[in-house]
């Protein structure tokens, strides 16, 4: 039950000279859903977590935010501020702390509340009673430069059975499980320093083929809600960005302006895609670093692309949006638009020799075998955009950049291949693909990839080999020590089921 407190609110129009009022708001609710570390810097912090909508009858009061950093294993506040839920973010939001100390320890707390005030006309938020609220932690990141380094990936959490026509309020407990692991290995001591979800953290796709924003909230509230996933989210920091099923399967923006579809269905695609991307943007960007503040707090939405890159520890990490670009009417066809591919070069260039990981929801590489029932799976992912991978690849290897990885998922099964230069045999670009968080009915065969040979269209590029397959549930680790990069895959249950080690 949510405590109740006095909070002293100012009179509208109050500014702040005179003495306000006291009146009696339910304090201290735990958030709905969340709370999710997001982005972490050395310094700064970046915290969600979802309130509701007043219950009660008459006019709807705002709903407030509340969040406070402690000293960790204390009840010390060093920071609180509040931040705005609203309605048309499904009553989401984030906030940021910034004066961390690098690589330190701390907990927090993170409730909501209602009130018909501004949170500049309430008292100041480290006063405030939260010891019914949310509560989790998170370890800041070290200063960048040398040093080891530890994050798990992964894609695809498919919800497990659905029984209802919604389709998004009976999923079973299979979804949940390797979260539960991931964090079973963190309570064991083993380092990590990041999350990284590579894309269908909600299947918005099951069930009706008309859906909307209101669906695909409801769909995030229910599989955000899932206690393994929720527990591991408040605890590490977080980095998501989607692919095909938080929208529609085998997504692209042709599906809006096809000529060869009706008005109707282009109509129905595009109510779609909005609601589907209004959902995306509430309940895993402003979480993350593509939501850019530029110094006003408050605001909630100042995004310049889904796209993204960010910083921890030793390496560097690029986040691609490769569903919401991608055009196959474009001439020639492209999976991600000039904006993106212009920043993801620059960023390229800014630390050719430093260790990068870019992350692509659908793999980069090695590519699906050309025969019939997989040609539209081929399409989908780099090898249906031939000339742009192409282009890429040529600006790396005649830029001389370096240590450069490839995270993906999708493919619903996780291996690593490597792929070199035949003209430059010093250039060389791992990739590792990682799915299933929760693995579905089918499981393509390793077979089913070209794992070896030259790079369809890419005469000067050949994987050179392959391995690791696995085919069950799993997710994968990764670990730097300078120069080496290990990859470990583990099972649901934590059974380790491939390894191996690289030299970058």
């Amino acid at each position: 039950m949510p405590t109740r407190t006095a909070v002293d609110v100012r009179e509208p129009g109050d500014t702040g000279l005179g003495k306000g009022h006291t009146m009696p708001v339910s304090m201290a609710n735990a958030v709905t859903v969340g709370p999710i570390v997001g982005h972490t810097t050395d310094t700064t912090v970046r915290l969600w977590g979802r309130g509701d909508a007043q219950r009660t009858v008459g006019y709807p009061r705002r709903c407030h935010g509340i969040a406070q950093i402690l000293e960790a294993g204390s009840r010390t506040v060093l920071q609180a501020r509040y931040f705005k839920l609203l309605p048309e973010d499904d009553f989401t939001g984030s906030v940021d702390f910034s004066g961390l100390e690098p690589g330190r320890a701390y907990d927090y707390r993170m409730g909501f509340f209602h009130a018909d005030a501004e949170p500049f006309q309430l008292l100041p938020p480290q006063g405030v009673d939260l010891s019914q609220a949310s509560t989790g932690s998170f370890r800041t990141a070290r200063r960048p430069g040398p040093g080891p380094l530890s994050f798990v990936f992964g894609s695809c959490r498919h919800p497990g059975t659905m029984t209802d026509s919604e389709g998004v309020d009976a999923q079973d407990d299979r979804g949940d499980r390797i979260f539960r692991t991931i964090q079973s290995q963190l309570d064991k001591g083993v380092r990590t320093d990041a999350l990284l979800m590579l894309g269908d953290q909600v299947y918005g796709d099951v069930g009706r083929t008309d859906r909307i924003w209101r669906d695909y909230c409801a769909n995030y509230r229910i599989s955000f809600r899932r206690p393994g996933l929720r527990s591991l989210m408040s605890r590490v920091p977080t980095y998501m960005i989607l692919d095909d099923h938080e929208i529609c399967d085998n997504w692209s923006a042709d599906r809006m302006y096809d000529p060869k579809l009706s008005q109707d269905e282009r109509v129905l695609n595009k109510t779609r895609y909005f609601g589907a991307m209004m959902a995306y943007r509430s309940y895993q960007v402003v979480h993350g670093p593509a939501l850019v503040r530029e110094g006003q707090p408050e605001r909630t939405n100042a995004l310049q692309g889904y796209w993204y890159h960010f910083r921890t520890g030793p390496a560097r990490f690029f986040m691609m949006d490769t569903r919401t670009e991608r055009s196959y009417l474009s001439a020639p066809p492209e999976i991600i638009g000039a904006a993106q591919l212009e920043a993801f070069k620059q960023w390229l260039l800014e630390d050719r020799e430093g260790l990068k990981f870019v992350g692509s929801p659908v793999p980069f590489f090695p590519d699906v075998k050309l025969s019939g029932s997989m040609e539209w799976e081929r399409k989908d992912k780099w090898a249906g955009f031939l000339l742009q991978r192409q282009k890429l690849l040529e600006f790396m290897r005649d830029e001389g950049v370096k240590r450069v990885v490839f995270l993906s998922g999708d493919v619903h099964v996780s291996f690593w291949s490597e792929l070199r230069s035949t003209s430059r045999p010093d250039f060389h670009i791992l990739s590792i693909v990682s799915s299933a968080f929760n693995a579905p009915i089918f499981v393509p065969p390793f077979g089913m990839f070209e794992t070896e040979g030259i790079l369809d269209g890419q005469a000067d590029f050949v994987v050179t080999r392959s391995g690791g397959y696995t085919g069950k549930s799993n997710f994968t680790r990764v670990t730097w020590n300078e120069p080496e990069l290990l990859v470990q895959v583990f099972d649901r249950k934590g059974e380790k089921t491939a390894e191996n080690r690289f030299t970058l």
